[in-house]
């Protein structure tokens, strides 16, 4: 659960956190992000909330915290654009070893990506550049 990911990398790196975030599949059911798709022809975008989360509270936050300065850090435009990083991860096969019988689900094994869900186009930085670039 999420108290386990904190205490298996108290002493680690916000990166390895992140990742643990993210591929989890109990946080994915709970901030939405699990079985996000791309946008479609059908006018559906993914789903922000995990996205809006990271930049308010795992990251950034909502203003520079510099006196005096009060232009927001982020826009709907960066968010609609990291949401789409998220866009493909989905619950693994049940493993029939471990889970009860009532759930169907296999809330243990990180999620893992579901390719014709994800978004394959590029995705804009908060810096004007592109996600994965250098």
């Amino acid at each position: 659960n999420y108290y386990d990911i904190f205490v298996r990398n108290a002493f680690g790196n916000f990166k390895d956190v992140l990742r643990e975030v993210t591929y989890s599949p109990l946080m994915g059911r709970y901030l939405t992000y699990r079985a996000n798709k791309a946008s479609d022809s059908n006018g559906r975008y993914p789903d922000e909330n995990y996205a809006r989360e990271i930049l308010q509270l795992f990251t950034i936050g909502l203003a520079p915290l510099e006196p005096g300065i009060s232009d927001p850090t982020y826009d709907n435009e960066n968010i609609m654009d990291l949401a789409r990083v998220f866009t493909g991860l989905d619950m693994q096969q049940r493993r029939a070893n471990i889970e009860h019988e009532e759930s169907k689900r296999n809330l243990i094994d990180p999620m893992s990506m579901t390719v014709r869900w994800h978004d394959i186009y590029p995705k804009r930085s908060l810096t004007g550049g592109y996600i994965g670039d250098s």
